[in-house]
């Protein structure tokens, strides 16, 4: 049988059980324990209750700074009630227990995430050309013919361009006939198409060029970076170790890890919730788990 470790001179303080009559309790639960000293006339025996709703003697008593004796406590609560105690781990505690997933539920939940969150998570680390680098033509003429990335995007990428680069744009997309001319003679040429005709040519530039462009319109309107899939900006993480993949994930606020850390078994989220202040804990039992305190077995040692 699992027991906590008590301390047994504040057991004898807060409580007035002699320390000669503590080893005759061993392996009896504080409720047994109480009717028998009260049967003898211990009057704080008969108050205990109110004694585990003071936290600091909480703190004390059951040594809540061991953390084998939290497990304990802990492995004694339900999967609501260990819910309830994850908000009060701090976000570098709740990405702790990243690591007892495997990489591919860390890619999964990844993956899972609002987009917003994502790409500040990605991007802590990579650039959009690492992501577009990786990413499929389909997924970038997708992105390329969306109504939210305007033309004037596109158009504002190719005026920043010199006359020797939007030659080689211009020539691959519509012909030989297109070399040698200014830069403003191509530019007014692509004002002069319809909308069609102007997202055809986009999507018809060469890969490399294609992820330069998507690229500036990217710097021009930052917000054009919510039209692309989870699926396609958590790429690189996949070229990550594992521990680097839980290190970027770290970063993420307490209300995603939060959710991530529940998908874990019970015993595991036990574990992750050994971290929590021992402070915090007191106060939390003598608040809601006066309960489970009067049903977990205290002594597992004799005195001394």
């Amino acid at each position: 049988m699992i027991q906590l470790q008590v301390d047994f001179t504040l057991l004898n303080k807060f409580f007035g059980i002699p320390i000669s009559r503590i080893a005759q309790y061993e392996n009896k639960d504080i409720e047994e324990i109480m009717e028998l000293e009260a049967a003898n006339g211990n009057q704080k025996a008969r108050d205990y209750e109110k004694i585990l709703s003071d936290p600091d003697k909480l703190l004390e008593i059951f040594k809540l700074s061991n953390i084998e004796n939290k497990y304990i406590i802990l492995q004694n609560m339900s999967e609501s009630d260990l819910d309830s105690l994850l908000p009060y781990l701090k976000q570098d505690q709740l990405a702790k227990g990243l690591n007892f997933f495997t990489e591919e539920k860390l890619m999964s939940m990844a993956s899972e995430l609002p987009i917003e969150e994502i790409i500040g998570m990605i991007f802590e680390k990579f650039n959009l050309f690492d992501v577009l680098n990786l990413m499929d033509e389909d997924s970038m003429d997708t992105f390329i013919m969306q109504p939210a990335a305007e033309r004037k995007y596109a158009q504002k990428y190719f005026e920043s361009l010199d006359q020797k680069s939007l030659e080689k744009i211009m020539v691959y997309s519509f012909g030989e006939s297109f070399k040698e001319k200014s830069s403003q003679e191509y530019l007014e040429h692509l004002e002069s198409l319809n909308e069609q005709d102007y997202k055809r040519f986009l999507v018809s530039m060469e890969r490399e060029e294609k992820i330069k462009l998507i690229n500036g319109m990217a710097s021009e309107e930052e917000d054009l970076l919510l039209l692309f899939e989870a699926q396609d900006l958590i790429a690189p993480m996949n070229n990550l170790m594992k521990e680097d993949k839980v290190k970027l994930m770290s970063n993420l606020d307490s209300e995603f890890l939060i959710p991530m850390i529940q998908e874990l078994p019970l015993d595991l989220t036990q574990i992750v919730l050994t971290q929590i202040d021992p402070r915090d804990f007191a106060e939390i039992l003598a608040r809601d788990f006066q309960d489970i305190l009067s049903s977990v077995v205290l002594f597992s040692t004799k005195a001394g």
